[in-house]
């Protein structure tokens, strides 16, 4: 791509994006109650994203739940229909990485609000052997 090709924002288009400043999600992986701290979360023009780390601070495991939502899936509840729609739920961890195709989430947030919130349960992949993440509930806070 040529510099010339290249698409233009408008600076408006960044001080509208937001970051993490702190936060937490809960959850009970397999039967054992975690609390993993968010990695990145930032509000976009179209979606939210946050990524909450497992690798208890060691670089060399990339351990982590993703979610992005869009904005028009907020403050309801969203069924996992398997294929990363409507949200995308990535769950990465000593050996695997799948999507759930059962459960359901809630992301609350509302326009200009510093609070992120949700609740998951019963999320899991249809592969025999992979995690099951039940009762989860999370918290992030923004910048």
């Amino acid at each position: 791509m040529s510099h010339s090709d290249a698409k233009k924002y408008p600076l408006e288009f960044f001080n509208k994006s937001k970051k993490a400043i702190g936060g937490q999600i809960k959850v009970e992986v397999d039967g054992v109650e975690h609390t993993f701290p968010v990695s990145h979360a930032e509000v976009r023009a179209n979606d939210i994203v946050l990524d909450f780390d497992m690798s208890g601070g060691d670089p060399s495991f990339n351990h982590f739940i993703g979610v992005v939502i869009k904005k028009t899936f907020l403050n309801q509840k969203v069924e996992f229909v398997g294929d990363g729609e409507p949200v995308y739920f990535l769950f990465q961890n000593s050996g695997q990485e799948w999507l759930p195709t059962s459960g359901w989430i809630r992301v609350e947030w509302q326009e200009g609000s510093k609070n992120i919130t949700g609740l998951l349960d019963n999320v899991q992949s249809d592969r025999e052997g992979n995690s099951k993440l039940t009762r989860g509930k999370f918290e992030v806070t923004l910048a």
